[in-house]
């Protein structure tokens, strides 16, 4: 009975759109649209923000990371979100399904060989009309969206920019001069995949990432900003209240687990072996040192594959039972600031949060064996010309001494934290803070701006 109710309601919603409802359609979407409340609940929004408070309207929002959680914590602004699959949902009566990100070969909206451009003309259009009658309804002031390949928001904001409500691109990525091989994929990816950003601003964390967005034409260059990362915000606060914890707790090591193939950095199965030589490791370390804690954090999203792929394979053939290893922790979804805070070291590679862990004064060991020690690697790993901040092990016997010797000494000298502080500057945020003041000051300026208020 539920599965035929869904198919009739998916029916309806086709006729709708097919028949251009477009005062029925904004009706729905106005029920449908959250928001968000500065001390984290959802409410049901009113049509206009109370203290004339500018309204942001969250695209793709559960794409976002937590930044969008301080900009709403700030409590400047009425912070709207639609539910992804509602968004989805109105745009594919247009698209395809496969077309959820843009790709090389005749998906760039730019390109002559575009695949789809009746139906994007067609969505527009759609766009144009609906947008006038739920902008009526929700009074809204600017969008932002989280990633430039994700296709439900560029025409969004696109049509959305064209009728006075600025699109914003805050990208969620960074990071894009981590290593020379993965700059070039990068701007490769935004010269001939991308369609050129038709929204009002990009607002990226890093100058480095800047050069990306402007030499390949994506954005003008006055239409960039590099202003930091929120969430580090509050990592940084949070470090320099880590000394006043005084209470007795287990010794606990990270490993920032992963798969060799998961950020296209390398593509080759070489290092399969590798990286499953570094897992048994962890895993064999934390039946040797039962008193202390071994947490092996993946990506969210990969979690499940990197289990079954990566972490059982590299016990397979071995009697190790992972239920019976209680000081062995694998999990994606803890929370990875906090994680840091609680943990004495971290071992990890070509991950954004060797920085983040080396800015708040951890030992950060990198193990970059021999297989990685390979001149066709050079241009791919991330921060290699960074690795004298770092502890680096070149073997397991490495690895296991750098650990303890680590967690019977922690303290990391002085010249070495200037220079893990300004590589931290250089790559992702001020060791200061501020950066969810710097967003919350330039939202407000492109949208007063753009409503002729300055």
């Amino acid at each position: 009975m539920l599965i035929l109710m869904e198919k009739l309601l998916k029916l309806l919603f086709k006729i709708a759109v097919s028949k251009r409802l477009y005062t029925m359609l904004s009706l729905v979407y106005s029920f449908v649209i959250e928001e968000l409340t500065a001390n984290g609940g959802v409410i049901r929004p009113s049509k206009h923000a109370e203290n004339n408070k500018i309204t942001i309207l969250i695209l793709s929002s559960k794409s976002f990371r937590k930044d969008i959680d301080y900009i709403v914590a700030t409590n400047e602004f009425r912070v709207l979100r639609i539910p992804d699959h509602w968004q989805s949902r109105l745009i594919y009566q247009f698209y395809p399904g496969e077309f959820q990100k843009y790709l090389v070969g005749g998906w760039n909206p730019d390109n002559s060989d575009f695949k789809y451009k009746k139906e994007q003309k067609e969505l527009r259009e759609f766009l144009q009309h609906f947008f006038s009658k739920l902008y009526k309804k929700i009074a809204i002031n600017c969008v932002i969206s989280p990633h430039p390949r994700y296709v439900v928001d560029m025409d969004w904001g696109a049509v959305s920019t064209k009728m006075g409500v600025p699109h914003i691109l805050i990208n969620r990525d960074s990071q894009f001069a981590s290593s020379p091989h993965l700059f070039n994929r990068l701007e490769i990816l935004f010269r001939d995949s991308l369609p050129k950003f038709e929204g009002r601003h990009v607002i990226v964390q890093s100058e480095l990432d800047v050069e990306a967005y402007v030499d390949t034409g994506y954005v003008d260059v006055k239409n960039i900003s590099s202003l930091g990362c929120p969430r580090m915000d509050e990592l940084i606060r949070k470090s320099k209240e880590k000394g006043r914890v005084t209470e007795e707790r287990r010794k606990k090591i990270v490993f920032l687990a992963f798969i060799h193939t998961e950020t296209g950095t390398y593509e080759t199965s070489d290092l399969l072996p590798y990286v499953e030589e570094l897992h048994l490791f962890f895993v064999r370390f934390a039946i040797q040192y039962p008193e202390i804690d071994v947490v092996m954090k993946p990506k969210p999203k990969s979690f499940h594959g990197w289990k079954e792929k990566i972490l059982c394979e590299s016990i397979k053939g071995s009697s190790i039972d992972l239920n019976r290893i209680p000081n062995l922790i694998a999990r994606g979804d803890i929370d990875i600031h906090t994680l840091l805070c609680e943990s004495d070291v971290v071992c990890g590679i070509d991950t954004s949060v060797l920085l983040e862990a080396a800015v708040i004064g951890l030992p950060v060991i990198i193990p970059y064996f021999k297989d990685l020690q390979n001149p066709k690697y050079d241009k791919r790993v991330f921060y290699r010309d960074a690795y004298d901040l770092f502890d680096i092990a070149e073997s397991l016997e490495d690895l296991e001494f750098l650990i303890l010797k680590r967690l019977q000494n922690s303290v990391i000298e002085k010249d070495i934290m200037e220079g893990r502080k300004a590589l931290f500057e250089k790559f992702i945020s001020s060791v200061e803070g501020g950066a969810t003041e710097k967003y919350v000051t330039l939202i407000k300026e492109i949208v007063n701006k753009q409503n002729g208020d300055i």
